[in-house]
């Protein structure tokens, strides 16, 4: 399997809900900064029946944690595409470098055939020679033994 084959499918059912991820807790970090940077201090009602009032330092503390995890899920991306990139890269070149010596095995290959081919041919005329000469002269020139002078 093609690498890009299987980066593919990992990049829509991983890559992209991670970014929808990260886009919301920008969202929800601008949220909470902008909540957290007015002028006015916040007030806080507790919930009915609870009498627990939050202090305004742990929204602040929430719009940290909540940045925090975003760059950390933003480096967390980038490092993944990064990896994916070189393990494709390395892929590349190693599909390449296959491609090379399957071609250089080829053109081996088929400079060998060439030269049994023509060698097959050579002995193909040369019978075919002896075999019209046989039967315009009578004599099997391949029996006869050259004449010493």
């Amino acid at each position: 399997m093609i690498i890009t084959e299987m980066v593919r499918p990992l990049g829509k059912t991983v890559f992209l809900p991670l970014v929808a991820l990260c886009m919301v807790g920008v969202f929800s970090f601008v949220s909470f900064a902008d909540e957290a940077t007015t002028d006015k201090p916040a007030t806080e009602n507790p919930a009915a029946g609870t009498g627990d009032s939050r202090p305004a330092g742990k929204i602040e503390r929430a719009g940290q944690a909540t940045g925090s995890g975003v760059e950390r899920a933003g480096k967390a991306t980038g490092g993944g595409i990064e990896r994916a990139g070189k393990a494709t890269g390395r892929g590349v070149k190693r599909a390449g470098n296959a491609t090379s010596r399957g071609l250089n095995r080829a053109a081996n290959a088929t400079e060998r055939g060439v030269r049994r081919a023509g060698k097959a041919t050579g002995k193909g005329i040369k019978k075919g020679g002896e075999a019209v000469e046989k039967s315009v002269s009578g004599t099997d020139p391949a029996k006869e033994q050259p004449q010493r002078q």
